[in-house]
């Protein structure tokens, strides 16, 4: 038991797509978030989004339930990413 209640699980799948979105280019992380996640992080006409701030922004929405492993997962699979076999 944590120190303000109970102890907070550890998310098994963190360190997976940690090494998932290791293997991204700056292309599939933008396809990602328009694909899968149907948003983007906001940015100004004339900006163009760092690899950093699209791994924040892909992270954050994962942490809120917005897009899960699986997801990702399907979509590194589907744009030949990764092959299926990756995490065996």
């Amino acid at each position: 038991m944590g120190l303000f209640g109970k102890a907070k699980q550890k998310d098994a799948n963190v360190d997976r797509l940690t090494a998932l979105l290791d293997k991204f280019e700056y292309p599939h992380l933008e396809k990602l978030c328009t694909d899968i996640m149907k948003k983007s992080p906001q940015m100004t006409k004339d900006e163009r989004m760092e690899r950093t701030e699209y791994l924040e922004f892909i992270w954050d929405q994962y942490r809120k339930g917005a897009v899960t492993f699986q997801q990702v997962m399907d979509f590194a699979t589907s744009q030949g990413i990764v092959s299926k076999d990756f995490f065996d």
